[in-house]
């Protein structure tokens, strides 16, 4: 059976952050990854809820996805979301669903990265969790030293309902490949994403030689249970 594999990480979105400026290297990127059999992208370019209002956010975002949609490459699946940096101010809105994949009440949330999910910060995750009802994903969890190395901490993370992504990038590196697998095999990382800007910042190339790694050392039923904790998230998000 054929694997249907989620990419749910990307700035692939073209000219609203640091990652893709045109619609022809987004094309690119978004080619890579049909190239490998990956069909299901999230477009998940950076919000600053501390610089920009959610909804000029949202309206630019947009906007750059009308000029992308009509060049989509015939059998991609993409849905719109953000990389949300969680700011007090992310809280002045008493609707924040625009900055989550889709339609669903997921959202990817990204903290400083020195954040240990104690204190301010796990008042802010339970917050997202708890006054809005959305399910916070924390992306590339090896950028939070704190977390990363620190088992418990990610337990009580996943048994609030937390959702974690790594970047297959992160697999390039030995040591940090092997931590990686680690928390994979004991489920405490559920999700992956390409996190790509550019051929040079999170190629998509990487994808399968990651997924290669995971079935190797975690086994296939490992595989197949984050694919789809990713394709639970991104079918609601359509």
């Amino acid at each position: 059976m054929t694997m249907n594999y989620f990419d749910m990480h990307s700035h692939i979105l073209p000219g609203v952050d640091d990652g893709c400026k045109t619609v022809e290297q987004s094309l690119e990127l978004i080619n890579i990854h049909l190239k490998n059999g990956v069909k299901n992208i999230c477009l998940t370019p950076h919000y600053y809820s501390n610089e920009i209002s959610l909804e000029d956010f949202a309206d630019a975002r947009d906007e750059a996805f009308e000029k992308l949609k009509p060049r989509l490459p015939e059998g991609v699946t993409v849905c719109l979301g953000a990389e949300v940096y969680v700011s007090k101010y992310l809280f002045n809105n008493s609707d924040i669903s625009r900055a989550c994949y889709g339609k669903s009440r997921y959202m990817l949330t990204e903290f400083p990265y020195n954040s240990s999910f104690t204190g301010k910060s796990l008042d802010k995750l339970l917050k997202i969790r708890d006054n809005y009802g959305i399910t916070p994903i924390i992306p590339h969890i090896e950028r939070y030293p704190n977390v990363f190395e620190d088992e418990g901490t990610l337990e009580e993370l996943t048994d609030m309902g937390v959702i974690i992504q790594t970047n297959v990038s992160s697999f390039e590196k030995f040591f940090r490949r092997n931590r990686i697998l680690k928390l994979i095999d004991r489920g405490l990382i559920h999700i992956l994403g390409t996190d790509a800007h550019s051929l040079n910042r999170g190629n998509p190339d990487l994808y399968l030689q990651a997924c290669g790694f995971i079935r190797k050392k975690c086994g296939e039923e490992r595989l197949v249970q984050m694919q789809k904790t990713a394709e639970e998230i991104f079918s609601s998000a359509l």
